[in-house]
């Protein structure tokens, strides 16, 4: 029985970047130490996995129509996934808080969701217009693409780690909200608009991949607030001292109020 789709090498990267994607979903609503280290490692991993999933495919020589098909679509799927849906949840997940780091402006925790909602549609439609172009491109020449229309969304996986390690080595306490809404209102905006940008060749691609090498560097030197846990106690979620104590003293009193009450 044959499987649908591809399964050889040519579309390997795509599919485990992909993975990696989901993976770094799984670490920004983790609560393990150095979660969004993690997360945004595994989106930097993905970006690098897609800057040569196409070099990769063009060297099968023999390739048909359909499987040069499915592969335009699939990189489509799965950059969706890795640099529309991914990055917005990161963004997200900073937006509606948590124990160490509440929400400060409900209003703005707003904005922000709207923010990536937005950023996530310009995503699709991007994707969407370049799969509809690289086909009729391709329909009149087999030359490789020397410049894309408009930002490439794989672009997020070297800018949105730059503003955590901006903002952390800025002396900021806390993540960098507003800067990554910013960023994200941006680069959509930069998704769908009709600038002509070169496309890297090997020597911007080595560039870029160093880029990547000094980020990783800094967010592994930087705490790129990390949520500690606690060991002891599955259930709470964040080490955060304070409210740790609270919640401790107001045990202590409940317990010392319900003894005096059976006492009498």
């Amino acid at each position: 029985m044959q499987l649908l789709g591809v399964y050889n090498y040519t579309v390997v990267l795509t599919y485990l970047g992909m993975l990696f994607s989901f993976a770094g979903i799984h670490f920004v609503f983790s609560n393990s130490d150095r979660s969004f280290i993690l997360a945004l490692l595994c989106l930097m991993i993905a970006g690098v996995m897609d800057m040569f999933d196409g070099k990769v495919a063009s060297t099968k020589k023999n390739r048909t129509p359909s499987e040069k098909l499915f592969g335009i679509q699939i990189d489509s799927m799965a950059d969706i996934i890795s640099y529309g849906v991914f990055p917005s949840l990161i963004v997200y997940k900073l937006a509606i808080g948590d124990i160490q780091y509440p929400i400060e402006h409900p209003m703005q925790a707003r904005c922000v969701i709207c923010i990536c909602a937005l950023y996530l549609l310009c995503a699709l439609i991007r994707l969407s217009y370049f799969n509809v172009d690289e086909m009729e491109r391709q329909n009149k020449t087999t030359e490789s693409r020397h410049e894309y229309r408009g930002l490439p969304v794989t672009s997020v996986a070297l800018i949105l780690p730059a503003v955590f390690i901006v903002n952390y080595f800025a002396g900021n306490v806390r993540p960098p909200i507003q800067p990554a809404a910013i960023l994200l209102i941006i680069m959509a905006v930069m998704f769908i608009s009709p600038f002509k940008m070169p496309k890297p060749a090997l020597i911007g691609k080595i560039i870029m991949i160093l880029i990547g090498i000094v980020e990783l560097v800094m967010l592994i030197l930087g705490k790129a607030y990390c949520v500690p846990t606690k060991q002891e106690d599955p259930s709470v979620m964040f080490e955060n001292p304070s409210a740790i104590e609270d919640i401790t003293t107001d045990s202590i009193t409940d317990t010392v109020e319900l003894s005096t009450i059976i006492e009498q």
